[in-house]
This record gives structure tokens, sequence and C-alpha cells, in this order.
């Protein structure tokens, strides 16, 4: 048996206040790890800093919408100077709408992808090109020729949050969008996993199951307890995944016991969903 320190490690976490992010934050926390999270909407400082001092680590705050390219460079320098070298990166900040396609509007189909797939996408690109020693401006000329930066071994995790969504068509809820922007984010994780193996990066992405979150909990009034009843007779261990049981995975999977040869991997948690 072995155990998982990850004291003097420094893990990146998107949308780490709520949600699944929540659970990742405490569990990379119960680890030993110095946490980096960003939000959006709603500054979870109050409940992060009682985590801290739960675990006896520190958590540092950013703003960041998941989107905000510029924002996203900003929040990697601070952080490398207040914090330190981040090693772990979790793209986890998402979004989901429950709406036909027929029904869905414009901005919401581009804020549905720029969310849950070019986000993770600005996100990593930033870090590896932190990482990397690159500016974080990629000028005309790099752009066409490409960088070059061969021999770089720099042992670094990244992992995209994806979901089971990307996999199989759900049911009873209508979200194309969604399922479209998850499926191209695990497909984005194996092809960064092949471009940046030759940098020592490992790569990869996992697909969640139902969660108890409260975005689950709480599906649109007069569908409740048809929908819920539904996921679960769907779900073979006849339950939502805890998300404690969601961190626990990752801390595992981000460790040197799981990851250093695995890469390019979508990791299925769903208590046996998609085996129907």
């Amino acid at each position: 048996m072995f155990s998982i320190d990850y004291s003097g490690k420094i893990v990146f976490i998107t949308g780490g206040g709520r949600g699944i992010g929540l659970a990742l934050t405490e569990a990379f926390a119960e680890a030993g790890a110095t946490i980096v999270i960003t939000y959006n909407s709603r500054d979870p400082s109050e409940y992060v800093q009682a985590v801290s001092k739960k675990f006896g680590v520190p958590i540092h705050v950013y703003h960041c919408p998941a989107e905000d390219s510029k924002r996203i460079d900003e929040v990697i320098e601070l952080a490398s100077g207040e914090v330190g070298e981040v090693g772990i990166v979790i793209a986890n900040a998402g979004m989901s709408q429950w709406v036909e396609m027929i029904d869905m509007k414009d901005a919401d189909l581009h804020k549905m992808f720029d969310v849950n797939l070019v986000a993770p996408l600005f996100l990593a690109r930033a870090f590896t090109r932190h990482w990397l020693g690159l500016p974080a401006t990629i000028s005309e000329n790099e752009a066409a020729q490409g960088s070059r930066k061969d021999g770089v071994k720099l042992n670094k995790r990244i992992v995209f949050i994806a979901s089971i969504s990307g996999l199989v068509n759900m049911s009873p809820q209508h979200q194309v969008a969604y399922n479209a922007s998850k499926a191209g984010l695990a497909m984005a994780s194996k092809s960064l996993a092949g471009e940046w193996a030759k940098y020592g990066i490992i790569v990869n992405s996992i697909s969640p199951g139902y969660v108890s979150t409260d975005m689950i909990k709480n599906p649109p009034p007069g569908e409740g307890e048809r929908w819920v009843a539904k996921w679960n007779e769907m779900t073979p261990v006849g339950r939502f995944a805890d998300p404690k049981e969601i961190g626990d995975t990752l801390v595992l999977l981000c460790s040197d016991k799981a990851s250093t040869f695995m890469t390019g991997h979508d990791l299925v948690i769903d208590g046996g969903y998609t085996t129907y």
C-alpha cells in the first residue's frame, strides 16, 4: 500500500470553489498541496480559507473568467510570483444549459463552447508557454514557424474535466451544445498529450457521470423528481457520485504513482452509466 503526499507541490484549479472544483480543492488540500483556485461569479474565499485551516495548507484565490485569455496570463504571472511554480493544472470551470438546440440563442451557443472548450485550451496553452519560458503573446513569426523547445522535460500535469456527456447522448435532458463541447474537450486532451509529451507534460481528461452537486440536485422546476429518478435508474450502481470520489481519483491520477506513463487517456468515472 502506498500513500500520496503532495507537500511542496502547487495545484492550479479553475472553478475550484464550488461543485466538483471544490471537491478537488479539498482532496488536494488533504493530500498536502498548496492550491491556487480561480473563480468567476462567486468569491469562495471565506469557505476555502476554512478548508485551508482544516488541512493546514495555503489556498490562494484569484478572480479570473475562464474564457478571458489575457486575465489567464495575468493570473499565471501573479501566482508564479506570489505562490511559486505550478506543477499541476486542472481545467475544471464549465457551464451547462438544458435547452433544445432549436431554441438555443447564438450568444448562448458561443458561450458554451468558449467556457467548456476554448477556455481550457487557453489555460493549457498559457501554462505551457509559461513553463517553456515563452512570452505570453504569440508573435506572427512564431505562429508561422512554431515554437522550438526540443529536449525540455518539465514533469508537469494538465487535466481537463470533461464528461460522459461527450461519450453518450444523455437523457432525458436536451443539451446538444454541452455534449459537443465536452466531446471536443476529451479529444483536445488526447491531442495535446501527443503534441506535448516531448516537453514532459502529461495531459489527461476525466469524464464523470452524474455527481451530487447543486447543479444536478436542482434540475428545472417540474422535471426534478422524474429526471433524478431516470438518472439513478440508468446508473448501474444506483446513485450519483459523491464529489469526494472525483476529488480522490484526481489526487491519484495526478500523482507520480499513476501518471508518469499514462497520457492522452480519458478516465471515465460514471458508476457504470456508459456500460449500457
